[in-house]
């Protein structure tokens, strides 16, 4: 059965909590690239699904391939969370089909919540 709405929101959000945990143990990695480190994460993003049938396929092959080392106690939790509400549905495809659709958004969304997350840090 189809995602509604409502699942294709819930759905978008735990991705973007995944890919901001990405993203912080990616910027933890010496010797990255700063200022590319949006569009790495965004081609490694949608490889990975091309590439994979589950989300825990997918968490596996971006940690992987972001040359990350074993999730920590917060990535741990939005990427069960993230592979949980997936598997719950039966929506694996979905899930794949929608970073490919919306790795632009997706992206776009994971910057706009990092960027208030930091403001929202200086004024704390």
């Amino acid at each position: 059965m189809p995602l509604d709405e409502q699942a294709k929101e819930r759905l978008r959000n735990l991705l973007v909590e995944a890919v901001l945990e990405l993203r912080a143990a990616y910027l933890r990695t010496p010797g990255v690239n700063v200022l590319k480190h949006w569009d790495q994460l965004q081609d490694r993003m949608r490889a990975a699904a091309r590439s994979s049938e589950t989300p825990e396929e997918w968490i596996t092959t971006m940690t992987r391939t972001l040359q990350l080392g074993a999730p920590q106690g917060d990535s741990s939790r939005s990427f069960r969370d993230l592979a949980d509400f997936v598997r719950e549905r039966g929506a694996a495809r979905e899930f794949l089909g929608l970073i490919d659709r919306e790795f632009g958004y997706v992206i776009a969304v994971a910057r706009g919540v990092s960027e208030q997350r930091r403001e929202a840090a200086k004024h704390a």
